[in-house]
């Protein structure tokens, strides 16, 4: 059942995510009066499909079908990526049908060379408009509240954070001299903004002000291996979501609902802390100090000897909140900048990998992993979710036009140089240069796939 549910996630957003993304390369086509034989969502032969001359059908079409000028509107069997089949272009059909014949008006290159610019990166642009539009709706449809606070509840041990020196009560002023009110603040300017080679924080200690510095290039990597910051924010509280009845925790009379306030008397504010608690006791009592139905009680507790007790465990903010008001207009303006913000990370991060500061396990994740953090953000609620699929947009227009071969940044650099030296590049090395870009696209993938399995 998860393994259904994991699959399912990942191909509604991959699906809608491709739709999108071809569905910009065929308007554009269409408009400036090419032809598309093919409309494809997937890869590998067809599975099923429509056209206006044969109708619905499944398998492959006839191979001497012509479908003169219409276009076949597709599913094909293997579901990751998809194109758009434009007449006289070299593209994944690797169709060079037309080579040594004159170019007639509705083939590609019969076109202008801005026409196809525009039509390269009509797959990009669209796939950062779904994701403005993404970041644009989901102020209006579910609101934003802050928390009003910065001051640290806990720090995880061995993390940036407490590598650092932030402690337990420090309260965050402000970070490279930008004020920080709430703790969404704290996270966008220490974690989002383009990285500095070394960030300064301002903290409150015990009445005094000290001055934190924290390795600009380590909070690349702690963010690109999924460890994070490793703060976390004064007035979280952990509950117990689930409990499995023949579990440690079941057994030893913890339930579903339980406000977890300290174990073994060390007060709790993060869900991590609990997790990293249990696991290091193995097979030893520990005590849940818990809130149920407003009374406290302490529960013992023996971890098993897998290091985990049995539960699910959230969390929620009980302090201070306060309202984003959000119009039409400054949510376009807020999703607008968070689209850019969110594509100078992604450059960013690609800088840190090739200069080495980051390593490629931690920051390159495949089908499996995108799978299975769709998952995870689908099981958050729809919010999580389209932000998921936001975030997934994006990187999807960023990594399609770098200029490399079988990507649309490949295509658009030979328009370029059409453009500067006033004659077509012939087609052979057209096709060389989509053939070696094919293989290094399955190489590519066979290495994130072994990455994800590996990981």
């Amino acid at each position: 059942m998860e393994f259904f549910s994991t699959t399912l996630s990942f191909l509604i957003v991959i699906g809608i995510l491709v739709f999108v993304h071809e569905l910009g390369h065929f308007l554009t086509a269409r408009w400036t009066g090419m032809r598309a034989d093919v409309f494809a969502i997937g890869m590998g032969p067809r599975m099923l499909g429509w056209n206006k001359l044969t109708g619905f059908s499944f398998g492959p079409l006839p191979k001497d079908l012509e479908l003169e000028g219409k276009t076949d509107y597709r599913l094909c069997w293997l579901p990751i990526g998809g194109y758009v089949k434009i007449l006289g272009m070299v593209d994944e059909s690797f169709d060079t049908s037309f080579e040594g014949k004159p170019a007639q008006p509705w083939e590609f290159r019969g076109k202008k060379n801005w026409q196809k610019a525009i039509v390269l990166t009509a797959g990009v642009t669209m796939n950062l408009i779904l994701a403005v539009a993404i970041f644009w709706s989901m102020p209006l449809l579910f609101g934003q509240e802050e928390m009003v606070t910065t001051s640290i509840g806990w720090v995880e041990p061995g993390t940036i954070a407490s590598e650092a020196g932030f402690r337990m009560h420090d309260q965050l002023l402000s970070v490279d001299g930008e004020r920080v009110d709430t703790w969404e603040d704290v996270i966008e300017q220490l974690a989002l903004n383009p990285v500095s080679d070394t960030r300064s924080v301002e903290v409150l200690r015990d009445g005094y002000m000290i001055t934190k510095h924290v390795d600009g290039v380590e909070i690349v990597r702690a963010m690109s291996s999924g460890k994070g910051l490793g703060l976390h924010p004064k007035g979280m509280r952990v509950q117990l979501a689930g409990v499995a009845s023949f579990g440690p925790a079941g057994k030893g009379g913890l339930k579903a609902g339980d406000d977890v306030l300290a174990i073994d008397s060390i007060p709790i504010a993060s869900f991590a802390q609990v997790q990293q608690y249990v696991r290091q006791h193995a097979q030893q009592e520990i005590k849940f100090h818990i809130e149920r139905n407003g009374n406290t009680m302490p529960v013992p507790v023996t971890v098993g000897k897998d290091s985990t007790i049995g539960v699910e465990i959230s969390q929620r903010y009980i302090g201070e909140r306060r309202s984003v008001p959000f119009n039409p207009v400054n949510a376009l303006t807020s999703a607008v900048a968070e689209v850019g913000r969110t594509v100078g990370l992604i450059y960013s991060s690609i800088v840190h990998i090739f200069r080495g500061d980051v390593g490629v396990r931690q920051s390159i994740g495949g089908p499996i992993r995108i799978a299975q953090m769709a998952s995870r953000s689908q099981e958050l609620g729809a919010e999580p979710y389209l932000r998921f699929m936001a975030l997934i947009s994006i990187s999807l227009a960023v990594m399609n036009v770098l200029p490399l071969p079988g990507l649309d940044g490949g295509h658009l650099l030979f328009v370029g140089i059409e453009s500067v030296i006033r004659r077509e590049i012939p087609t052979k090395v057209k096709m060389r240069f989509q053939q070696a870009g094919f293989i290094l696209l399955l190489l590519l993938m066979a290495f994130v796939f072994y990455l994800d399995l590996t990981r």
